[in-house]
C-alpha cells in the first residue's frame, strides 16, 4: 500500500509542493587554521619578538651574574671551614679577599684595589645601600685581613656568623656597576683581565 494511500488528491499535491521547496543542507567551509588578515600576522610577529626579548634578557642576566654564583659557592666553602677548628683562622682570612675579588669583578682595579680601612668599608656599604660594614659585622674585615692569630681567635662564632650573612647579602644585592657608572646594568661584571671569583687552587 502506498504511503500516501490515505491522503486525498489535494493533500498529495500539497505534500509534493512542500518537498519541491526543500533545499540540500549547506555544509559550511572548514575554518582555516592560518590568520586571514594582516593584523593577525602583525600580532604574531610582535608576540614572537617579545618572547625572544624575554629569553635574551633572562639568558644575559644569567651569564652576567655568574660571578655572583661563583662567589656564593666560595662563601659556602669558607662558612664550612670556619666550623673546623684547624681551618678556622685561614677561612676567616679568606673573607676579606673574597669581597675584594667580587668588587674587582664589577669595577676597575683602579677604583677598588687600593681601598683599605674605612674607605673600603664605606665603598662596600655604598654598594648595597646599608651600613653593615661601617657600623655592623663588617667592621671585623680589617681584623680578619691584618689581625694576628690571637685577634682571630678572639672573634666569637656569633660575630663570624653575622659577618658571613652580611657577606652573602652583599654578594647577592650589591649594585657597584650602577653606582659607579650612573645606571649601567648593575649585574654586568667589569672586564678586569680575566679576574674570576674563585678560591686559590679551586
Amino acid at each position: 500500500m502506498s504511503p500516501l494511500g490515505g491522503l486525498d488528491q489535494t493533500q498529495v499535491e500539497a505534500a509534493a509542493q512542500a518537498l519541491e521547496g526543500l533545499h540540500d543542507i549547506v555544509v559550511p567551509e572548514a575554518v582555516a587554521w592560518t590568520p586571514q588578515t594582516v593584523g593577525w600576522y602583525v600580532l604574531l610577529a610582535a608576540m614572537l619578538a617579545i618572547g625572544a626579548r624575554v629569553v635574551f634578557v633572562r639568558r644575559r642576566r644569567h651569564i652576567v651574574n655568574r660571578y655572583r654564583r661563583e662567589a656564593l659557592d666560595v662563601l659556602a666553602v669558607i662558612e664550612n671551614d670556619v666550623g673546623i677548628p684547624e681551618l678556622r683562622a685561614g677561612a676567616l682570612a679568606r673573607l676579606p679577599a673574597l669581597l675584594k675579588r667580587v668588587a674587582l669583578s664589577v669595577v676597575s682595579r683602579a677604583e677598588a684595589a687600593s681601598l683599605t680601612g674605612e674607605k673600603w668599608l664605606t665603598f662596600l656599604d655604598a654598594g648595597y645601600g646599608g651600613d653593615g660594614f661601617t657600623h655592623g659585622p663588617g667592621r671585623l674585615l680589617p681584623t680578619l685581613a691584618y689581625g694576628s692569630a690571637d685577634d682571630l681567635e678572639a672573634i666569637s662564632d656569633q660575630q663570624v656568623s653575622d659577618l658571613v650573612e652580611l657577606t652573602r647579602l652583599w654578594i647577592r644585592s650589591h649594585d657597584l656597576a650602577g653606582r659607579e657608572r650612573g645606571g649601567r646594568d648593575s649585574a654586568e661584571p667589569h672586564e678586569t683581565g680575566g679576574d674570576r671569583v674563585q678560591e686559590d687552587g679551586k
